[in-house]
């Protein structure tokens, strides 16, 4: 997610200075810039002068200190609670108190990331999604000791980098869209695991209903739409059949089983070929920058 924040950051004429650990990772990231910026370039929604500079406003440091300038730095590690704490201490020895921390982490509370921490006002989450350059979605997750100046200038940030950010009016574990897509995730793998459908009839059923208006409407428009008191009746009977379980699913424990990870090593829920996991890969890509044209018609109130 680092290196697609970083193209974001680039396509909108920010200065950027990336660092990672791993000399391997610096490298992919620089390529990975390169491609994603010369793609927005290709689709008309990046002027050629910022391709042309941005390898001036890219900046590389092989140490945590070469950040010690930089009024926000956006942490983008996995979802590991102590990996995390040990790269705050590390940059609180390093950044000047006014600087801003902020996390894309996925379901993690900002709280329990502010504690222990000199100056947890400071800390806010950015919850990115991916591709990072292209979506419109952006959370902001102010934790119980964020500063209300650093959630206005999280915002505004936000708004800079061509978002349309959601900011949270509570911490809690997952936030908005995670919570939303997790609560369906887990009765995807019921009905498979109950034998009511296949994989490829779940999708399939998802795609042609909720994927069919979802990017018009959220779920309370697409209510308004169509018609509340239906969907009152509805839950009155179907909320008590939804699952419910607090495991992770058995379908689940079996994909980790297999050390299935989807297209990346074409293990997954469907079967991949080296082509067919490409082109999906690709499929992807050219699928997101449609719905970007799209989401540029329908922007929300």
């Amino acid at each position: 997610m680092g290196r697609g924040i970083a193209s974001c950051l680039l396509a909108n004429g920010f200065e950027v200075v990336g660092f990672d650990i791993s000399a391997t990772q610096r490298k992919g990231s620089l390529k990975h810039i390169s491609h994603a910026l010369t793609e927005l370039h290709k689709r008309k929604l990046l002027p050629a002068r910022r391709l042309a500079d941005w390898q001036q406003q890219y900046h590389v440091v092989t140490s945590p200190e070469g950040l010690a300038e930089c009024a926000l730095v956006i942490e983008s590690v996995a979802e590991d609670l102590e990996l995390k704490r040990g790269i705050y201490a590390q940059l609180e020895s390093i950044l000047p108190t006014k600087a801003i921390i902020a996390s894309n982490t996925s379901s993690l509370p900002i709280t329990s990331l502010q504690q222990g921490r000199l100056h947890p006002s400071r800390m806010i989450g950015m919850h990115w999604g991916e591709p990072a350059e292209i979506m419109h979605y952006l959370e902001i997750i102010p934790g119980e000791h964020t500063a209300p100046s650093v959630i206005r200038y999280a915002e505004k940030f936000g708004r800079s980098c061509g978002k349309e950010p959601v900011v949270l009016k509570q911490d809690i574990r997952g936030f908005l869209s995670n919570r939303l897509m997790y609560a369906m995730m887990r009765e995807a793998c019921h009905l498979v695991e109950a034998g009511i459908a296949d994989i490829a009839d779940v999708d399939r059923s998802f795609r042609n209903d909720i994927g069919w208006w979802a990017l018009l409407a959220g779920p309370f428009r697409w209510m308004d739409l169509t018609g509340i008191p239906a969907y009152a009746a509805v839950m009155e009977g179907l909320l008590p059949e939804l699952s419910d379980t607090k495991t992770v699913p058995r379908l689940m424990k079996q994909m980790q089983k297999k050390k299935a990870e989807g297209i990346s090593n074409r293990k997954g829920f469907y079967p991949y070929t080296h082509s067919s996991s490409k082109r999906w890969k690709k499929d992807w890509v050219d699928f997101t920058y449609d719905m970007k044209r799209l989401a540029e018609k329908y922007k929300a109130d």
